[in-house]
């Protein structure tokens, strides 16, 4: 697990940005429980949904026209499920915010593609670090 400093920045403003934004109301889309933990331990303290708890039309349905975050896995199954909520929310007007998840993720996809292992790996290049 080695992280360039700069790549680390950019990481930490991404991680920010999510946190900013859900503090500002944004509710934002992931795919498990785990997932969900993983974003808490990370500070974010606003709406988070699971898509494992809702299908996809019923959280078009709960987030209505408010900012959404996609922030899914980095795998097959992530993609699939975030180019099928991008076309859901879009019929309904709102353009989902998928822009988080694509600079996390060129950052980190090659050491983690499961947002349940964001925290950890954030933390222990924090530690690294010091």
């Amino acid at each position: 697990m080695k992280l360039k400093l700069e790549a680390y920045l950019k990481l930490k403003a991404a991680i920010d940005e999510l946190i900013e934004r859900s503090e500002e109301g944004a509710v934002i889309v992931v795919e498990g429980k785990n997932d969900k933990q993983s974003l808490r331990r990370l500070g974010v303290r606003g709406e988070i949904l699971t898509s494992s708890n809702h299908s996809n039309a019923e959280l078009v349905d709960l987030i209505g026209c408010r900012e959404v975050i996609i922030l899914t896995d980095w795998d097959k199954k992530g993609e699939a499920l975030k180019d099928d909520l991008v076309i859901k929310f879009s019929s309904w007007g709102v353009v989902p915010n998928i822009e988080i998840r694509r600079r996390i993720f060129s950052i980190i996809g090659k050491e983690v593609t499961e947002v349940e292992d964001l925290a950890d790996f954030i933390f222990k290049l924090e530690h690294r670090q010091i």
